[in-house]
């Protein structure tokens, strides 16, 4: 779910994408070059919990918060608790929510419950599933911007797992925060995105109503299905109008979130970025757009724009990308062993199957690396599956739960570097809106992204030049037994509908 593969990611580069790219207008990919730039990247899931709810509390005018996934689990309900707060002493606090069936859990009633305390809630797409084509644009930005002047990106979602919180899957991730200029083109485009033609507003709930019928058989059952529909209604309601009232246990996590979490994000400093980008996809984007639009790419897909621009103006001797997917397209395999026989070395770090919440995935994957690892200026790293030991955490039983990848980062040279919320997958370039901050000119700032990025690969499998592992064991070594029979049962079925993961 969170997911153009290493090859589609370098056809960007092709002369006519990148001749377009100075085409298209602020504030949708934009630059600042100067001393007003101050970044810092955040790597631990407690000091992203403890960031947000910082920027949160010293929130004077506006709070924007735009998510993929936001779940009212320990992390949601704190965020939740925390804006409701903010929305008391004066603050104008939005939420924008991809509404995707699948993955959708900030419902109307918690909605209902937050337009209460004064946050206004929206939803992102609300296309019903049976419209197979329109359902798959999905709004997958990730930002949170504090009045107008601080924001941050990266692959982080609001719930349990992002944060180091859950005791069964946790993600390994990656945010930047970013001070100064850039902002004001962040909070513009979280503004158009708000006001998008394919926004709601969430629908109002209520109680349901008995049905009268004079037949008495018919009575019972509208009976019956009223006290289900009714049931149903308050329990959905007391659930929203618990999560603002906070548990003693809820508070635990805050407290250790105010010390360890404020710890942790002191350990990576905030420096001034020299040149800092910061592009996106547009809103709106569409299957009726898409048949519409004469110009559909140039129009909404943004992003990897600014994204060929940098690998062709910043890699000088090897590009590091670390992604949770990594999926392949035969239309631009030509210009992936270009840059390899040029010497440009490519090295990735992706999930394993033991890893990964996507089977599907690792199914392709595992197909797709064997055409590169005979060339030697290409390595692949695959994660084990099990804490990176990183960090301090909550409890011993989230240390002991299975951790995967959900970083999504590029590493041009060794002053420059992307983190954002774009998966090296066809979903995001061709149907996701995604977004991204670039920088360049610090040492500095580049050296924590790839400190951590060796830190979690030296808890990963290298592939040799066969597509397995250095020690010849197999591909889906550390995988649970459901996992390795799910990996064969829809091996083909992946591999044909590879064009929609």
């Amino acid at each position: 779910m969170m997911k153009i593969s290493i090859i589609l990611l370098f056809t960007l580069i092709s002369s006519t994408v990148f001749a377009q790219a100075e085409s298209d207008v602020y504030p949708y990919r934009t630059t600042t070059v100067g001393d007003d730039n101050a970044m810092r990247v955040i790597n631990n899931g407690s000091a992203a919990l403890y960031a947000r709810i910082d920027m949160i509390r010293r929130a004077k005018s506006s709070i924007d918060m735009e998510y993929f996934i936001f779940n009212p689990d320990t992390a949601g309900k704190l965020v939740m608790q925390e804006l409701a707060a903010a929305a008391k002493r004066g603050v104008k606090v939005r939420i924008l929510v991809d509404k995707s069936m699948a993955v959708f859990a900030l419902d109307e009633h918690y909605a209902k419950v937050l337009k209460e305390v004064g946050v206004d809630v929206k939803y992102y797409n609300a296309s019903p599933a049976a419209k197979i084509s329109s359902v798959q644009f999905r709004n997958h930005r990730k930002l949170i911007v504090r009045d107008g002047e601080e924001a941050i990106t990266g692959g982080r979602n609001i719930a349990d797992e992002y944060f180091n919180l859950s005791t069964s899957f946790n993600f390994l991730d990656r945010d930047a925060s970013v001070e100064g200029a850039p902002v004001k083109a962040m909070a513009e485009t979280f503004d158009r995105y708000w006001g998008s033609a394919i926004v709601e507003t969430p629908a109002v709930v209520s109680p349901p109503t008995k049905s009268i019928s004079g037949d008495a058989k018919m009575a019972g059952r509208d009976e019956a299905y009223y006290k289900t529909q009714l049931s149903e209604y308050n329990k959905k309601s007391k659930l929203a109008a618990d999560a603002m009232i906070q548990t003693p246990e809820q508070k635990k996590v805050l407290e250790f979130l105010t010390s360890i979490g404020a710890q942790e994000l002191e350990k990576n400093k905030k420096y001034n970025c020299p040149e800092v980008s910061f592009a996106t996809d547009r809103e709106g984007a569409s299957f009726k757009e898409r048949l519409q639009s004469k110009n559909y790419n140039e129009n909404y897909r943004l992003l990897r724009k600014e994204i060929a621009k940098w690998m062709d103006t910043k890699i000088k001797d090897e590009v590091i990308l670390d992604s949770p997917y990594f999926l392949d397209n035969a239309n631009s395999e030509e210009m992936a062993e270009k840059l390899l026989a040029s010497n440009k070395k490519i090295k990735i770090f992706t999930n394993s199957l033991a890893s990964t919440d996507a089977v599907y995935v690792s199914t392709v994957f595992a197909d797709t690396a064997k055409k590169y690892t005979p060339n030697d200026n290409f390595s692949a790293n695959i994660y084990k599956g099990n804490f990176s030991g990183e960090s301090e955490l909550y409890s011993d039983e989230i240390r002991n739960s299975t951790w995967g990848t959900h970083s999504k980062t590029i590493v041009f040279s060794k002053d420059s570097f992307m983190i954002g919320t774009y998966n090296i997958d066809n979903r995001s370039n061709f149907y996701n809106t995604e977004m991204a901050i670039f920088c360049s000119g610090s040492p500095e700032l580049t050296k924590d992204v790839t400190d951590n990025i060796d830190k979690r690969m030296s808890n990963s499998f290298h592939l040799n030049h066969e597509g397995l592992p250095d020690d010849c064991s197999s591909i889906l070594t550390g995988a649970s037994p459901m996992k390795k029979v799910l990996y064969y049962l829809i091996k083909i079925p992946s591999h044909l509908l590879q064009f929609l993961l």
